[in-house]
């Protein structure tokens, strides 16, 4: 399954990561994770889009990320997400990746609308 990966340094790519198995995902962020949705995240996607992050990255010192700090609405109420993200898509009480097709619109519409994006290598 493919996913989307939006770094601290602004580098957005596809990742190959098997969202039923949490021992990668922690692996990919770097430590345990915890979902994040937002109203401004449903709007932007018009689909139940979730974000994972690292539910230790503020303790941790890891360095911002804009983006995933913008979806969880740190403009509105200051708490920033510190640490890589990873989206998923919800379906039933799970969530999952996308088709390759879907990552890569979506990954094209958030360099479009985020200037300070860059796509990184695979």
């Amino acid at each position: 399954m493919k996913t989307l990966k939006i770094t601290t340094d602004n580098k957005i790519r596809m990742i190959d990561i098997n969202m039923s198995d949490y021992k990668a995902i922690q692996k990919e962020l770097g430590g345990h994770f915890e979902t994040v949705h937002t109203k401004i995240m449903y709007e932007y996607y018009k689909a139940p889009v979730i974000m994972l992050v690292d539910e230790e990255g503020l303790w941790k010192r890891l360095p911002l990320n804009v983006v995933g700090s913008y979806f969880y609405g740190t403009q509105e109420h200051g708490n920033p997400i510190a640490g890589d993200v990873l989206l998923a898509l919800v379906v039933g009480e799970d969530f999952t990746g996308f088709t390759e097709s879907d990552a890569r619109q979506w990954m094209d519409k958030l360099l479009n609308d985020f200037p300070i994006l860059e796509e990184g290598e695979e």
